[in-house]
C-alpha cells in the first residue's frame, strides 16, 4: 500500500469530522450550486488577482458541462441530463483576456428551446411528458467534455456523436461520425424509425479521447451495443484530421460502454466494469437507461489490453486480465515499463463501495456525496505475458477525481499526477481543493480554496519540458460570493495556492471535462 507522507492537518479537517453543522453547510452549498445559468456571456475579464503566467498568453482554456435543467414547469431529473454549456477563456498576447459561453445548439436543444418543453428522454431519467412507451430515442446534450484538435472544437457526449463547434464564435457547426466527418444527423420520426437504428447497431463516441504526444495524435473511439456484446473501433487521427489508424475488438456479453481508456506505445487499455442491463423497464417507458443498470458486484473487474495497429504488439490479440472487483471512472495515464509490464493510474471506487449499487448517488437531482462511494487513486500495473495483475490504492483514504499529468508525459513513465481533492478524509465529499502526489517520494502537496467553494477538473498548462514545470488551471464556484473564478496554481509548489485568480462576473455552475490549447481562439 503506497502512503502518504504528508499527511493533512487535522485542522483542515472540518466538514463532518469535527460539527456535523459545517457538514450539512456544506452539503446545502453544493446542491444550490446546481441551478441553471441560462445566460449566454462575452466580456472581457478585468478582476484579475495576481499576475498571469506568460506561459498562458495566446492561448485558450475550453470547458463543458450541464448548465440547462428546466423547460417549461420541468426540471431534468438529474443534472447530467442537462444542456451542454460551453465555456472558452482566450487569453490574448498583450495580457488582456476574454470570457465567452455558449449552449451546443444539438438538434434535440433547438427543438425544445423553440417549444419551451422536454421532447425527448434522457438517459439519466428525463422523460418526455408524453408516454414513453417504446420511445427509445435518447436526447444528446453534448454536456460532458470540450475537446479542441487541429483548428476543430467537439462537444462531447458518450451516448451520442460529438458536435463540432467553431472555436473562434463558439457557434455550433453540426455532428462529427464515426468517420471523423460532418454530417446531418436527423433525428429520428417515429418510434419505429427509432427501433431500425437500434437494430442496425447505433454507433456513439466515447466523450474521453486521448492524446499521444510522441505521435502527436488524438485518439478517439466509438461504440456499439450489440446482440454479441460491445463493438468497439479505435481511430487515431493527426492535426489535419487524417486517419492514422483503425481497430476493433469485441467485449463479449457487454453491454454498457467503458467511460474512460488509457493508452501506452503499445496498447490501448479498457476498463471493464462489470454491469447488466435490464432492457425491458427501459422499453416500457418505466426507467431510464441509468437506471436499468446493475453492478455484478461478485464478478472480478476485467481489464482489456488492445495492440495498437503501429506498436509493437501489432497484429497480436487481446489480453484480459481480472482484479478483485471495484469500479473504474476515469484515467489519468498508463505507460510500459522494461519488463513489458503495463502501468495504469486510475480514479474509481473501492470494493467496499459497491455495495450500494450502481448510480445509486444519482437518484436524486445532484451528486449526493453522503451515498456516493469514496473515489480512490489507483496504480494498476499488469504482467501480460503471466497474466497477473497488482491492483492498489496509492492514497489511502483520499476522496480524489479527474486525475491528471503533464500532457506531453501521457504514454511515458510519470512521476507526477495532479487530481480534484475532497477534504473529508477516508469519507466521500464534493472537491474543494487540488491535489499532487510525487510517486517517487509518495508525498502529496494539497491547497485548499477557503469557505463554502467547490473545484473543477484541474488541466495541465505546460511552461516548458520538465515533468512538473507548469500551471494547474480550474474552475472554482464560491457559494458566498455566487461567483466563479479561474484559478491558476504553480504546478511545482502547488500548496502555495493561485498565483493568479480571474473572477467572473457570475457564478457557473459545476462543470465536468475540458482542455487547454496553446493557440488564441478569442477577440481580436
Amino acid at each position: 500500500m503506497i502512503t502518504d507522507q504528508g499527511p493533512v492537518n487535522a485542522d483542515q479537517i472540518v466538514w463532518g469530522k469535527r460539527d456535523d453543522r459545517l457538514r450539512q453547510a456544506q452539503k446545502a452549498a453544493w446542491f444550490g450550486a446546481f441551478r441553471s445559468q441560462r445566460a449566454e456571456f462575452s466580456y472581457e475579464i478585468t478582476e484579475i488577482e495576481g499576475l498571469l503566467p506568460e506561459a498562458l498568453l495566446n492561448s485558450t482554456w475550453f470547458h463543458n458541462g450541464p448548465s440547462g435543467f428546466e423547460r417549461g414547469n420541468q426540471r431534468v431529473n438529474h443534472f447530467l441530463d442537462g444542456d451542454g454549456y460551453l465555456c472558452r477563456i482566450a487569453f490574448r498576447d498583450d495580457g488582456r483576456v476574454f470570457f465567452d459561453s455558449r449552449f451546443v445548439q444539438t438538434a434535440e436543444f433547438v427543438q425544445e428551446e423553440q417549444a419551451d418543453r422536454f421532447l425527448f428522454r434522457s438517459t439519466f431519467g428525463t422523460r418526455k411528458p408524453q408516454d414513453n412507451l417504446l420511445e427509445l430515442y435518447l436526447k444528446n446534450p453534448a454536456n460532458v467534455n470540450a475537446v479542441a484538435w487541429g483548428d476543430r472544437l467537439l462537444a462531447m457526449y458518450e451516448a451520442g456523436l460529438p458536435y463540432q463547434v467553431n472555436p473562434h464564435t463558439l457557434d455550433t457547426i453540426g455532428s462529427q461520425n464515426v468517420q471523423g466527418q460532418l454530417v446531418s444527423q436527423s433525428l429520428p420520426k417515429s418510434r419505429w424509425q427509432t427501433l431500425q437504428r437500434f437494430a442496425q447497431g447505433q454507433w456513439a463516441t466515447t466523450a474521453h479521447p486521448h492524446g499521444d504526444p510522441v505521435r502527436d495524435r488524438i485518439i478517439l473511439w466509438h461504440w456499439a451495443a450489440q446482440l454479441k456484446g460491445l463493438t468497439i473501433a479505435i481511430v487515431e487521427y493527426d492535426r489535419q484530421w487524417q486517419e492514422c489508424t483503425r481497430s476493433q475488438f469485441q467485449i463479449p456479453g457487454a453491454m454498457v460502454n467503458p467511460h474512460d481508456f488509457a493508452l501506452t506505445p503499445t496498447y490501448y487499455v479498457f476498463v471493464e466494469n462489470r454491469l447488466t442491463f435490464n432492457p425491458l423497464p427501459f422499453i416500457l417507458g418505466r426507467q431510464s437507461p441509468a437506471d436499468c443498470l446493475q453492478l455484478q458486484t461478485n464478478q472480478p473487474t476485467r481489464i482489456h489490453l488492445v495492440p495498437r495497429p503501429d506498436g509493437p504488439m501489432a497484429g497480436q490479440p487481446v489480453q484480459i486480465v481480472e482484479t478483485s472487483p471495484w469500479f473504474s471512472i476515469h484515467q489519468a495515464c498508463a505507460y510500459d515499463q522494461p519488463d513489458g509490464s503495463v502501468v495504469v493510474y486510475s480514479a474509481g471506487w473501492p470494493e467496499a463501495g459497491l455495495e450500494q449499487g450502481f448510480l445509486s448517488s444519482w437518484q436524486g437531482y445532484a451528486p449526493d456525496f453522503d451515498v456516493i462511494a469514496p473515489t480512490y487513486l489507483w496504480q494498476t500495473t499488469i504482467q501480460p505475458q503471466q497474466g497477473t495483475v497488482n491492483h492498489q490504492v496509492v492514497l489511502e483514504n483520499y476522496c480524489i477525481e479527474y486525475p491528471c499529468c503533464h500532457p506531453q508525459y501521457e504514454t511515458q513513465a510519470v512521476r507526477y499526477l495532479y487530481m480534484t481533492y475532497s477534504n473529508r478524509v477516508g469519507e466521500s465529499s464534493p472537491p474543494v481543493g487540488y491535489l499532487k502526489v510525487d510517486l517517487h517520494t509518495q508525498k502529496s502537496q494539497i491547497w485548499m480554496e477557503d469557505g463554502l467553494s467547490f473545484t473543477d477538473e484541474p488541466v495541465f498548462v505546460p511552461a516548458g519540458g520538465d515533468e512538473e514545470d507548469g500551471w494547474l488551471v480550474g474552475m472554482v464556484y464560491d457559494h458566498a460570493k455566487e461567483r466563479s473564478s479561474l484559478v491558476i496554481l504553480n504546478a511545482k509548489d502547488l500548496a502555495a495556492g493561485p498565483v493568479c485568480r480571474l473572477w467572473l462576473n457570475h457564478r457557473l455552475v459545476p462543470g465536468l471535462h475540458g482542455s487547454w490549447v496553446p493557440n488564441y481562439y478569442g477577440p481580436r
